[in-house]
């Protein structure tokens, strides 16, 4: 769906990046799919899937995040 995001920098990234790039990846592609797989809307997946998981990694949040807003 979308590239490493480090990709051809020669940087190379930590298992913890790593992780949370699969992480959301993983989540913007369910996202996707559950949309009836839209063309074209590639970014947005991925920025609502990367506010998912700093939802569910931010210890002060609340339990259950329903969609953080856009």
């Amino acid at each position: 769906m979308r590239p490493h995001a480090r990709e051809g920098r020669g940087k190379p990234i930590s298992d913890t990046e790593q992780d949370l790039e699969r992480r959301i990846r993983e989540r913007a592609y369910a996202l996707w799919e559950e949309d009836g797989r839209p063309d074209g809307r590639a970014d947005e997946y991925w920025e609502r899937a990367r506010r998912f998981i700093e939802a569910e990694d931010d210890p002060k949040g609340p339990d259950m995040v329903a969609d953080p807003p856009l």
